[in-house]
């Protein structure tokens, strides 16, 4: 058994979110193959801010799939706040904030891994998002790009 806050997750096979792969059909069969913790795609805060149709579909659940997190992408605070807030009154039963997807169309918004590169800024939407939740506020976050960024000083030492 493990626990994220006050939520109980009967093993430590967590469901991740996958953009295109992990809708309500995907994480029941994987609820009914023993996974512990189930996952959304993940959501733009903005596009919920904005009732985006297609939006509400990533968002659909049923009782069965529980424990279920909720991947949110954005990188204003106060809009991230304020839809965790929000979607918290839902039946998730964590928020999880991407901060590791690489998608250019992600990352050119200063979205999802593009984030690691501004710590103040992760800190003020952590900060925010803690502080409008009463639930477990959780974070993805990406080696890759740390390494990426690594070899890419690496290149400009060595091959100038």
């Amino acid at each position: 058994l493990f626990r994220s806050g006050n939520v109980e997750i009967k093993n430590n096979i967590a469901l991740a979110p996958m953009a295109g792969v992990t809708d309500l059909p995907f994480r029941l069969l994987c609820k009914e193959q023993g996974c512990g913790l189930m996952c959304t795609e993940m959501v733009s805060a903005k596009a919920v801010l904005y009732n985006n149709k297609n939006t509400e579909d990533l968002m659909k659940t049923v009782p069965g799939e529980r424990p279920l997190a909720l991947q949110l992408f954005g990188s204003d605070p106060d809009i991230m706040a304020d839809i965790a807030k929000r979607l918290s009154e839902r039946e998730f039963d964590i928020i999880d904030v991407n901060m590791g997807c690489p998608v250019p169309k992600v990352v050119n918004n200063g979205e999802g891994s593009a984030l690691m590169k501004d710590p103040v800024l992760v800190g003020r939407i952590v900060e925010k998002m803690a502080d409008a939740l009463d639930k477990p506020l959780t974070i993805k976050i990406s080696r890759s790009l740390q390494i990426q960024l690594y070899i890419q000083s690496l290149q400009q030492v060595l091959l100038p």
